[in-house]
Formats: structure tokens, C-alpha cells, sequence
């Protein structure tokens, strides 16, 4: 399983935070998408992950952790 900080990273981006949907449309994925990654509902590709960590400007391991079972 894994657990993310991303509503907690896009809220505290910028001076209002980011919405799901702009973040989703500056990766390339859907809202819906966005939205099932943040409640850990979807495990992201390794691609997907990447273009987080680059969006937040931080290492993967700073967005995701891996919780075993």
C-alpha cells in the first residue's frame, strides 16, 4: 500500500494551493485519475510519479511512501 502527501503538497502550493484539476491537466492525467491517487485508491506509474516530483519539486520518496501489509 501507499500513502501520499499530495492534497497536503497542493494545498500548500503557492498562495491558494492548486486545485486537482490544474495539477492533473500540468501532468497529463484526468481529475478522476488525480483523485483516486490521493486517496490511495491508485498506485501511479513510476511516469506518473516522476512528473509529481518534478511538479513539487522534490524527490518521490518526499510524496510517497510504501506501507507493507
Amino acid at each position: 500500500m501507499f500513502r501520499n502527501k499530495l492534497v497536503e503538497l497542493r494545498e500548500n502550493r503557492g498562495k491558494r494551493g492548486v486545485s486537482q484539476a490544474h495539477l492533473a491537466r500540468r501532468i497529463g492525467i484526468s481529475r478522476a485519475y488525480m483523485s483516486r491517487i490521493e486517496k490511495g485508491k491508485q498506485v501511479p506509474s513510476p511516469k506518473i510519479m516522476f512528473c509529481l516530483a518534478q511538479y513539487f519539486e522534490c524527490p518521490i520518496e518526499d510524496i510517497f511512501t510504501y506501507m507493507p501489509d
